[in-house]
């Protein structure tokens, strides 16, 4: 469950699970030695350039510039810059339906804060630079799809707008008119007034609520931890909690980015224990439960982090912390009764196996006793009546005489 849902549901510094960015770098670095080779071919005479470029050589992506950019300094945009771009997208399909359009809006690069296949166009594009892609689904919204009435995850919109097209499928490319504007470097985070700290990771958390509810747990992970980038601590900010658990008093600004902080290591907690990185969940809602000891979706996650990797007791105990927090919620009187009833087999299981040691054990009630258990039991019962015969036989013998 991740934050906003009715019911229950770092930056971590560990994480045991491949980071996506360091795949899209490495696409990224391709698909630009493969434009300089092309560039280079060119300029000897070879064969020119086709008019539709193959991004990164599978036939995933495509692109056909409609407006040459700025080239006179040859710098483009690099990984984590702000750009401000304008965007449409259509089904490639003959309806040509609009998907989303969007005008002079501002992105963080390589943040997933658009589909994956502008984050990587934009690595390639200059100023001003005018394009057209091509998507494959993999690079757009993948096998998940898009359905009318599913939110578009619009960055910048907490309560976004929804789909109305027709339904995209596993199979739907998507084509992208693409224009770059200009860029600028991200400035240091700590430089930045606390309101506009809190809007940056507000927008992450969002964004990776989005990837998070269409199955994308790492890239869902990869948004909560750019979120806490900016929401973590920093000299004279958040400060560490008293032995009590409590907060240093602070202003109310601070409390907020706190609150929002905590909100991203639970959400990210969630993505984490999805993705089966269960050290690095367990790390997060640790980090949450430092603060907030009665946080009932903190204890819930902690409570199926720790049923994951085996440790029954501990998971009970966590389950039993979260009803007290929240004891009318669904999910957790549910997890609840799951370690309970795994507790009581635990419980089971430790008694059948002390009796087999101690050589006491005795076979199940419903078990059917041995042929050899029968006969013994059936001479004894064929001795007792014939004794109890000779002595009813004696005394009536006794009795006439």
């Amino acid at each position: 469950m991740s934050e906003g849902e009715p019911t229950l549901i770092d930056k971590s510094e560990s994480s045991s699970f491949e980071d996506l960015a360091s795949a899209a770098a490495h696409e990224i670095e391709e698909a630009k030695l493969a434009e300089a080779a092309a560039s280079e071919k060119e300029k000897h005479g070879d064969k020119p350039v086709e008019e539709w470029q193959d991004v990164l050589g599978s036939g995933a992506l495509l692109k056909k510039i409609l407006k040459a950019g700025d080239e006179s300094d040859g710098s483009r945009p690099q990984r984590t810059d702000i750009c401000r771009i304008s965007y449409e997208l259509k089904l490639r399909d003959g309806s040509q339906d609009l998907v989303e359009k969007r005008d002079h809006i501002k992105i963080y690069l390589g943040d997933n804060e658009v589909l994956q296949a502008l984050d990587l166009a934009l690595t390639l594009m200059y100023k001003g630079e005018v394009c057209l892609l091509q998507i494959a689904p993999r690079f757009a919204y993948g096998e998940t799809g898009l359905k009318p009435g599913e939110s578009l995850g619009l960055v910048g919109e907490v309560n976004g707008a929804k789909y109305e097209g027709t339904p995209i499928d596993a199979d739907t490319w998507l084509e992208a008119r693409l224009e770059l504007h200009d860029w600028t470097e991200e400035p240091d985070h700590e430089t930045l007034p606390i309101a506009e700290r809190m809007e940056i990771g507000t927008r992450r958390r969002c964004r990776g609520n989005w990837w998070y509810g269409r199955g994308e747990a790492q890239l869902a992970v990869q948004l909560y931890r750019r979120a806490l980038d900016v929401l973590d601590e920093s000299e004279g900010g958040i400060t560490d909690p008293t032995p009590s658990g409590d907060m240093v008093p602070t202003s109310d600004s601070l409390h907020a980015l706190l609150e929002e902080r905590l909100r991203v290591y639970n959400n990210m907690a969630a993505a984490q224990l999805k993705a089966g990185a269960y050290d690095a969940a367990l790390q997060a809602v640790t980090r949450v439960l430092t603060c907030q000891p009665t946080n009932a979706k903190a204890l819930y996650r902690k409570s199926r982090i720790l049923s994951a990797v085996g440790r029954a007791g501990e998971a009970l105990e966590a389950a039993r912390a979260a009803a007290r927090a929240a004891p009318a919620d669904g999910a957790v009187r549910s997890e609840l009764a799951s370690c309970e009833r795994q507790r009581a087999r635990d419980r089971s299981l430790e008694r059948r196996l002390a009796r087999r040691m101690l050589g006491t054990d005795e076979p199940a009630p419903d078990s059917k006793p041995s042929t050899a258990k029968m006969l013994m039991w059936g001479s004894l019962l064929l001795s007792l009546l014939v004794g109890v015969a000779s002595v009813l036989v004696y005394r009536y013998k006794m009795q006439s005489q």
